[in-house]
């Protein structure tokens, strides 16, 4: 029996198990055989209903997808009348990744790309609002690759514009994975765009890597301890790469409750202030912060620590007597300290 007269589900469900070129090869098979349509609907709901990658004109990196379309493409689906395209807006995608990665010697376009992903979530087009408000979940990977001896201002400042439009968008409490690394977002208006990351209600991963972050901004003190900056949903932050310079208990009091793994690594952090690390964060796993500054910490506030958490303290500038303090407070609590 042919497996097209089985009904159009279980096809699309035996579909799931083809690999992408084996999808494209049945696709150009089919494509010009009129009598094949029906083929042809399934294989593309097999592409459409998956992964989509929004991405810029030439990305740096690569990631795995079921589709993938630049911006400029993904309009010209959404104003479009082949065959193709109808079945494009008409299947429902699992997921939504926005993938922008810029090339070390593409400056102006990596830009001119954000432009247009900016100008997307501000459409008014009822075909492009109604295609994003449709699908399952939200990811938005932003990596802007900047080095020092760039001039990062323009690419701040669209960053955070397409932040803020992003936080008031339909689409905003589907978003589960948020990245901006690499920007240099850390030298601008901090205290203000910080506090949009609460408007993304389903936000489990949040990647904020890289990009300049300080505790104290002119007359912002303790600025990442101000206030809740983060939705209840968050389970992995990551912070690593920056330059904060301590860790206060109004930081960690002001974590959601659900977060598991907490990435400080790379940073200038000296100081962790006393509080009670296991009643502040009692879901926490794993807290990184090798390679810091780290020179006064209490050891008693990992007493009530849950078994099986993880605390990474690997080249930092800790006292050998504190040190050893923590390793006695972790046998006895059940958990690890990897130094």
């Amino acid at each position: 029996m042919s497996i097209f007269k089985l009904p159009n589900e279980l096809i699309l469900h035996i579909f799931t198990y083809l690999d992408n070129a084996e999808v494209d090869r049945l696709i150009c098979n089919y494509r010009g055989v009129p009598s094949a349509r029906p083929v042809l609907c399934i294989l593309y709901q097999r592409l459409f209903g998956g992964a989509l990658h929004i991405t810029n004109e030439d990305p740096r990196l690569q990631f795995e997808h079921d589709y993938e379309v630049t911006v400029s493409a993904f309009e010209d689906k959404m104003s479009d009348d082949s065959f193709e395209n109808n079945l494009f807006r008409l299947t429902r995608p699992n997921t939504i990744e926005f993938r922008f990665t810029r090339q070390h010697n593409d400056y102006r376009r990596f830009i001119s790309d954000l432009n247009s992903l900016t100008a997307l979530f501000d459409s008014s087009d009822a075909t492009i609002t109604n295609y994003l408000r449709r699908c399952s979940r939200i990811n938005l990977h932003i990596d802007a690759h900047l080095v020092f001896m760039e001039n990062p201002d323009s690419l701040k400042s669209i960053i955070i514009k397409l932040l803020l439009d992003l936080s008031g968008h339909p689409i905003a409490y589907k978003l589960e994975n948020l990245t901006i690394k690499s920007s240099e977002i850390g030298s601008l208006y901090v205290a203000h765009w910080s506090q949009l990351f609460k408007n993304f209600t389903s936000l489990r991963n949040l990647d904020i890597s890289e990009n300049l972050l300080r505790s104290n901004y002119e007359s912002y003190l303790d600025v990442w301890g101000m206030s809740r900056k983060f939705p209840e949903t968050l389970t992995r932050l990551n912070l690593k790469n920056n330059m904060l310079t301590y860790v206060s208990k109004d930081f960690l009091s002001n974590l959601p409750k659900s977060l598991q793994f907490l990435d400080m690594n790379q940073n200038d952090i000296e100081i962790i202030e006393p509080c009670q690390l296991g009643e502040l964060l009692p879901g926490l796993q794993n807290w990184c912060l090798n390679y810091t500054k780290l020179c006064v910490m209490s050891p008693s506030m990992f007493k009530s620590c849950p078994r099986g958490f993880v605390l990474e303290i690997r080249s930092t500038y800790l006292p050998d007597s504190d040190v050893q303090k923590l390793t006695l407070i972790a046998e006895k609590g059940g958990f690890k300290v990897l130094v």
